[in-house]
C-alpha cells in the first residue's frame, strides 16, 4: 500500500492536463541538468552520468509521443535530439560546457509550452 505522500502524487500526475505533464518533465529536465552540472564540477562523473541519462530519456519520451503528422513535430524531434547529442558529450568528455549549451534553450521551450498551456486553458473557459 502506498503511504499517504506516494498517493497523493500519483492523483496529482493521473489528473494532470497534457500541458502540465509536459511542463513537469521540462522542470524535471532543467533540474537533472542543473545537478549535472554540479556533479560534474566535483568530479563525481558516475553520478553526472546517470544524471544525464534520466534527462536523456526524459528527451527520449517526448520524442516517441510526437505526432508525425505535423511540421513542428519534426522540428522539435530534431531539437530534442539536437539536446541528447549535446547531453552524450557532455558526459563522454566530462565537460558542463554541452550542458550550457542547451540550458537557455530548455528552459526557454519549457516557458513556451508554459505559456501555451496557459493561453490554452483560458481560451476554453
Amino acid at each position: 500500500m502506498l503511504n499517504p505522500f506516494e498517493q497523493y502524487k500519483k492523483t496529482s500526475v493521473n489528473t494532470m492536463t497534457k500541458g502540465e505533464l509536459l511542463i513537469l518533465l521540462f522542470d524535471e529536465a532543467i533540474k537533472k541538468l542543473n545537478q549535472s552540472k554540479l556533479l560534474i564540477e566535483y568530479n563525481d562523473y558516475e553520478s553526472a552520468n546517470i544524471s544525464i541519462e534520466k534527462t536523456r530519456k526524459i528527451f527520449n519520451h517526448l520524442i516517441v509521443t510526437l505526432d508525425d503528422k505535423y511540421q513542428l513535430s519534426q522540428d522539435l524531434e530534431d531539437m530534442y535530439m539536437f539536446f541528447n547529442s549535446q547531453l552524450i558529450k557532455a558526459s563522454s568528455m566530462k565537460s558542463t560546457k554541452y550542458i550550457d549549451d542547451i540550458l537557455p534553450m530548455v528552459k526557454d521551450l519549457r516557458n513556451t509550452w508554459a505559456e501555451a498551456d496557459k493561453i490554452s486553458r483560458t481560451s476554453k473557459n
